[in-house]
């Protein structure tokens, strides 16, 4: 009976472990690395929870309206860095820089935002004459 009983534990830890480890995704899959962008748009959504925090982001482009997914860090990674649930809220006017997705996705991986009030998160918000691209 014991050898069964391991026999389940091993195959029931490695169920386990295979399904959390395929569930995480590479950076390099999803964005461009080698390139940055700023978007400036309204607060739609608000996702405070894991494996990243995302924000909808409403931006216009050419009058047309383009909801991007707006993905930092995980929540404890966050709130370490002093981030919570109601640093940024739904309705708030804010300006991203990050790297892009790829395939022209609306899809943001953050380098740094700057709040309503001129603050900034994530790494210093750079002059304008540093950018990349604007959308």
């Amino acid at each position: 009976m014991l050898p069964v009983k391991r026999n389940l534990k091993i195959v029931l830890f490695l169920m386990l472990y295979s399904s959390t480890a395929n569930t995480h995704h590479s950076f390099a899959v999803e964005f461009t690395a080698e390139r940055t962008i700023e978007i400036k748009g309204v607060v739609t959504e608000i996702w405070f929870r894991n494996p990243h925090v995302r924000y909808y982001v409403d931006t216009v482009n050419n009058n047309e309206i383009e909801n991007w997914d707006v993905r930092t860090s995980s929540p404890s990674l966050l709130v370490r860095k002093g981030w919570t649930k109601k640093t940024i809220q739904v309705g708030d006017e804010i300006s991203i820089i990050g790297h892009p997705g790829r395939d022209n996705r609306k899809l943001l991986s953050v380098i740094s935002i700057k709040l309503p009030d001129g603050s900034s998160l994530g790494q210093d918000y750079p002059d304008s004459h540093e950018l990349g691209e604007k959308k």
